[in-house]
């Protein structure tokens, strides 16, 4: 036992646990930067354009590009012919023919007294008939005096049929004044139907002053 010189070691203990928590406390310190720089590169994945991204990624801006837009021809609209409005004829009225002419014999002067005693002088005017071609006379004709008679214009109107004064047969009569008075051609009588147009020609006539010669017969007979 002499031989053998045994060295009695002192415990280690303390200084192996100090080395032991060093340890633990770099491997915590390792874990949490390795925690921290995940979040980091984690939020740069998430975010590049954040502020903690030293190299921001650039972003392209794209000029807008013009639009060339081609101006479409404008139809102008095509005017459809038209066709030429036509005249439309209006009827237009039958001109009775002048079939009627003054009868031989006409004018006649008449005192007016043989038929109008109660005037005898104090009157003037014509009468008479208008015959047809079977000489029987014609009602319901007008009969129509125009002119001048003392300065004066004259237009009067008569009905073959009403001066029944005259007898029988249809006779028509117009006063032209209430005194005898002479006129030269200054008078026309004219033959009318029953809407007023002419069945002769307007006839001038003539009167006279003498109170033996102030009723005008003027006759009428109708032509062939």
């Amino acid at each position: 036992m002499d031989e053998f010189d045994f060295k009695e070691e002192k415990p280690r203990g303390p200084k192996r646990k100090l080395g032991s928590a060093a340890l633990n406390l770099g491997s915590l310190l390792a874990l949490v930067a390795s925690l921290c720089s995940g979040g980091y590169f984690l939020q740069l994945f998430l975010d590049p354009e954040s502020e903690w991204n030293p190299l921001p990624p650039v972003t392209a801006t794209i000029a807008p590009t013009q639009t060339s837009v081609l101006p479409t021809a404008t139809l102008e609209p095509t005017l459809a012919p038209t066709s030429e409005p036509t005249a439309t004829l209006e009827p237009t009225a039958t001109v009775p023919a002048l079939i009627y002419q003054l009868q031989d014999g006409s004018p006649a002067y008449l005192e007016a007294a043989l038929f109008r005693p109660e005037q005898a002088c104090n009157f003037m005017g014509v009468f008479g008939l208008v015959f047809g071609l079977d000489d029987v006379p014609l009602a319901n004709l007008r009969v129509q005096v125009t002119g001048t008679l003392n300065g004066e214009p004259v237009d009067k109107l008569g009905l073959t049929g009403a001066a029944t004064q005259y007898g029988p047969g249809a006779y028509y009569e117009i006063q032209l004044a209430n005194a005898p008075v002479a006129t030269d051609g200054a008078l026309q009588i004219v033959l009318l139907n029953e809407n007023g147009q002419p069945l002769s020609s307007p006839v001038s006539f003539s009167t006279r002053a003498e109170c033996n010669q102030n009723l005008i017969m003027l006759n009428f007979k109708q032509q062939p």
